[in-house]
Order: structure tokens, then sequence, then C-alpha cells
């Protein structure tokens, strides 16, 4: 919550969580924003693990060799997030309303797209691109490390 605030209303992460939890209670500490986090998990890995094993699978990657795993799992990294990117910009948003303030991912998405439009949902996906693709590339790179130590 306190991330993406410039001028945070709270001193700490301790401070931030005694106030969610008097205003909106065990359930707002623990559940606000979950619909949409389950919304853009469950395709997202789905599209992750099935890219990885199709390209791993592909004569370009036979003949990429080890590196395969860096290239692979930079593509399923993007490839990812991609389509659930929208979701994730609406999450965040949900998260980072005020307590009490709480609106549904719907209206905040309805609002979202009338007062920036359709761009709106896609701010900020070229930064988490370059992220996903060095990130997943280096877990599967060492998830491939790790397997061929173990075999």
């Amino acid at each position: 919550m306190m991330q993406a605030q410039q001028n945070s209303l709270y001193a700490n992460e301790l401070e931030c969580i005694q106030a969610v939890l008097e205003t909106e209670g065990f359930s707002g500490l623990f559940s606000r924003g979950l619909g949409p986090t389950l919304a853009r998990e469950i395709p997202s890995y789905a599209i992750y693990f099935v890219v990885y094993g199709v390209l791993m699978q592909t004569s370009q990657a036979q003949n990429l060799g080890t590196v395969a795993p860096l290239v692979c799992g930079a593509i399923s990294g993007c490839a990812c997030w991609i389509p659930v990117y929208p979701i994730d910009v609406v999450k965040t948003l949900v998260q980072n309303t005020e307590g009490g303030a709480a609106t549904s991912s719907i209206e905040v998405a309805r609002q979202l797209y009338e007062d920036e439009g359709i761009g709106a949902f896609y701010n900020g996906l070229t930064p988490k691109m370059l992220r996903a693709s060095v990130n997943h590339a280096v877990t599967f790179y060492i998830y491939a490390l790790v397997m061929d130590a173990l075999v």
C-alpha cells in the first residue's frame, strides 16, 4: 500500500496495518483486491508455464543449448503479463484506495476508462516487460541449473 504513494500517510508499515485494521478490520487487511489478484494470477501462471513448455520443445530452443531457459523464460515472462496487465492496474488501484472508500473492481475499471481511456490500462507496461524478461529469464535459468545438478 505504501509503495504506490510518494507522500505516505503512514510513518511505517505497522502504522499502516493498524490503520487498516481500525477502519476495515481483518478482512480489509487480507482481502482487499483479492478478486482481481486471483483474476490476474490464475490465467497468468497458466500462460507462463504453457508458453515456457511449448518454447522449450521447439527446435530453436534446442539450437540455443544452455541459454534456452534464459530466452524462453524471458519470452514466457512477458507473454504471461501482456493479457493480464489491465487487471493488474485495476488491482493496484483497488488496493490503494483509502480505507472505507473501497469500491468494486468493475467500478474502478469503469472510472479509469472514463477518466483516462483505454491507454490507462497499459500505463507502465514497458518497465513491467523489462523487469519480467530479466526476472523470468533468471528464474528458469536457475531452475534448469538446479534440475541438471539433481539429475
